[in-house]
């Protein structure tokens, strides 16, 4: 028998945990909604007691939600709703919700439930022994011996224990206060009790926003002793919130910290920080000192609006007391802060932008820096459709820069303008060619603090490139596999500037030949220096590769200069005509075995000035990857010593479940050792992972870093991850 009731069906129904479900379903004569779906073997109605009673397969549907039980019995008299029997929900997220009995009154809105167990949309699963829904203290659902868990119950033994569960004697639901709370609740591993607590809550998930604590912590740190703290979310409103915490240690005064954020109609702003009242060590004349307490802390901010649909602004903040605040509190590792206040525009293929640009240098250096400010840094970037100029592209750049220092080093103030052309061809026997060409423009105004004298010099030059390459390639029969060829060289004419001493070099101290820079027009980083005259660059590229995945492949290359540039650093391999030699062989199978090495080498005795290898290995059981660098000295730059390190890290498979891993960073350069190393075991399950690692650090301890730690975490599916870490060994301990 079939029928589609009009009146309003509302049947009451309980869930668990973070998502508590109401399906509205009931007989009572109000006003018409949606129809339900309503299917059973038999019917009765009886028109004096006014009892509906369906029996036999019931189902009801709403809405996409699905009710079945064995029997429903509805009291119109009493508003009071009975399903008795293998009663089911089934929600429009695929939650599916079990009961033995469900009893509902007062417009189902009080009742209780009997043997109430469900599946929810994201995995989870809950049981309790008994729940009821009363409005004596406000709407709340309460659930009794209740337990929940995201593992899946074990196929040969469903009544066995899982991985892990929560349970609570005790769960209420505060519908209006949107609050979950707990009371003598228990954590189990294996049904074997491991955390207990009298209390705590959380909200129910309905809403984006609740008060309440986040983010406990508690450890052990060798300088800052035993600490602990949360921090209290306090939800302002819809578009703004606040955080506000506060960490304790044993050694040292507490940490506060706190953070604003609002969001606008095309804005969005962020502030923050923390503050403390410490003492911090120093090296003095190669001796560690430790100074007296003083105020401490740092200032985050940062705020972005968009204007329109071209153009937005915005700025960023981070600002520190001192060099090794934020490390010794475990709040950044950076090691310069920047500040900068922006707008910018972005049209088709243009773009403008304008910034002030701030550095704070929170390096350990044993000689500071005269760390610089840009105020402001201008560009203008447009570019002209592709092929609708003499077959190519036109391109017309505008860079400003006005960079100020404090001390005694020059002040300086550029302004580049570059126009140009690119063009791409391609041969009817395969030859692939590309010409750039264009010109560029600098005038510069340098302020001499030590002098009182200030300087103003301009250049100009033109440039073009030629690049042309014949790539080939040759089937094998039979095997699947192609080998390829690729000869490349390019000419390259750029007119002489003469003396470029003049003018202060800030952004282009940094250079040697690489795979990576070869074939550019010019390889200086910067504006400041330019690589004039003319050259010619040639290499050949390579590679063997199958249907199977596997790839193996090549690179050689060299420039020649027309005349020796004195220009370049020393061990750039750049300053003879003849540049060193760049190379690379890489290796590449099913995206589990990749090998890659790049060198450079001498022009005339080829033997290496800079290589690095890296490998990376992968399959069931193995996870590998390795880095091995060597760079001697460039003379002129701030790289002015050697460079050779290994960084190694693997994590190998034991069982089904468990893991290890480790790795290390070591120095092989003038002052060797172990820098870094790490160890850890660990257990990787369907609905837990839990591990045991071991971090050292081996660095000055008065860069706030050194130190070993031990971290134990859980990781709970669907719930996140709990750590307790911070456990330092070696208290004192003086690094390499």
């Amino acid at each position: 028998m079939k029928s589609y009731i009009t009146k309003k069906m509302r049947f009451g129904f309980l869930s668990f945990f973070m998502c508590i479900t109401l399906c509205n379903v009931s007989f009572s004569a109000e006003a018409q909604e949606k129809p339900v779906s309503f299917d059973a073997d038999q019917l009765l109605y009886d028109d004096k007691d006014k009892v509906v009673t369906a029996i036999g397969n019931v189902r009801l549907e709403q809405e996409g939600r699905v009710l079945t039980a064995d029997s429903i019995l509805y009291k119109i008299a009493e508003d009071k709703v009975t399903a008795v029997g293998n009663v089911v929900l089934t929600e429009t997220d695929g939650s599916k919700y079990f009961a033995e009995k469900v009893q509902l009154r007062e417009k189902m809105r009080e009742g209780y439930i009997s043997h109430l167990s469900g599946i929810m949309g994201d995995g989870g699963r809950f049981k309790a022994d008994y729940a009821t829904r009363s409005q004596k203290d406000g709407d709340q659902i309460i659930l009794t011996e209740a337990t929940y868990t995201t593992c899946t119950p074990c196929k040969t033994d469903p009544e066995k224990d899982p991985v892990w569960q929560f349970r609570a004697k005790r769960v209420t639901h505060e519908i209006d206060e949107k609050i979950v709370s707990y009371d003598n609740a228990t954590f189990e591993l294996g049904g074997v009790p491991v955390l207990w607590t009298p209390y705590f809550s959380h909200p129910d998930g309905t809403e984006d926003q609740k008060n309440g604590l986040i983010n406990p912590v508690l450890g052990f740190d060798s300088v800052l002793g035993g600490y602990g703290g949360a921090s209290y979310y306090y939800a302002i409103d819809k578009d703004k919130d606040a955080t506000i915490g506060l960490t304790t240690y044993t050694r040292e005064l507490p940490v506060l910290g706190g953070e604003y954020r609002q969001r606008f109609d095309d804005a969005a702003i962020e502030i923050g920080g923390t503050t403390t009242y410490s003492s911090r060590i120093v090296n003095i004349a190669g001796t560690n000192v430790e100074l007296d307490d003083k105020l401490r802390g740092n200032f985050e901010a940062s705020g972005l609006w968009n204007i329109d649909d071209k153009w937005r602004s915005g700025f960023n903040v981070n600002l520190a007391s001192d060099d090794q605040y934020l490390r010794q509190y475990n709040i950044s590792e950076d090691d310069i802060l920047e500040n900068e206040m922006y707008v910018e525009r972005l049209s088709g293929r243009n773009y403008a932008d304008v910034r002030l640009i701030g550095f704070q240098d929170v390096r350990l250096l044993d000689e500071k820096t005269d760390t610089p400010n840009i105020l402001p840094e201008m560009t203008f970037s447009a570019l002209g459709d592709p092929g609708k100029m003499l077959g190519g592209r036109w391109s017309f750049d505008v860079a400003g820069l006005s960079l100020q220092r404090n001390g005694s080093d020059p002040d300086t103030n550029r302004l580049s303008t570059k126009i140009g052309w690119q063009g791409h061809r391609k041969t009817d026997i395969g030859l692939v060619g590309t010409l750039d060409f264009g010109a560029r423009g600098d005038s510069y105004y340098l302020s001499d603090r030590l002098t009182g004298k200030d300087e103003t010099e301009n250049r100009g030059y033109l440039y073009g490139n030629f690049q042309l390459s014949y790539p080939l390639i040759k089937p094998l029969p039979r095997t699947g596999a192609n080998i390829v060829l690729e000869p490349i060289v390019s000419f390259t004419s750029i007119t002489n500037i003469h003396d470029q001493n003049k003018i202060t070099n800030e952004d282009s101290q940094d250079i040697q030949v690489s795979i990576n820079n070869l074939f550019d027009i010019d390889r200086f980083t910067g504006y400041d220096r330019v690589e004039d005259r003319s050259r010619i660059t040639y290499g050949l590229r390579s590679s063997y590769y199958t249907n199977e995945d596997f790839e193996i492949g090549g690179f050689v290359g060299q420039s020649y200069h027309s005349e020796k540039e004195d220009y370049f650093p020393a061990g750039s391999g750049l300053r003879e005509k003849s540049s060193d030699y760049v190379a690379e062989l890489s290796t590449e199978y099913k995206d589990k075995l990749g090998l890659h090495y790049r060198t450079r080498l001498d022009r005339n005795s080829l033997s290496s000035k800079a290589h690095e290898f890296d490998v990376s290995f992968e399959n069931d059981l193995i996870q590998m990857n390795g880095l091995y660098f060597f760079s001697k000295a460039i003379e002129g730059t701030n790289f002015d010593e050697t460079r050779e390190q290994f960084i190694g890290k693997g994590r190998l498979r034991l069982s089904e479940n468990w893991y290890v891993s480790g790795g290390s960073t070591y120095d092989l350069g003038i002052d060797p050792g172990l820098r870094e190393a790490d160890f850890g075991i660990e257990y990787v399950g369907e609905c837990l992972n839990i591990g045991t690692f071991m971090e050292r650090d081996l660095t000055n301890d008065n860069s706030g870093d050194a130190g070993t730690q031990i971290s134990i975490r859980i990781g709970l599916k669907n719930l996140g991850t709990f750590e307790a870490s911070g456990i330092d060994l070696f208290e004192g301990e003086q690094s390499k």
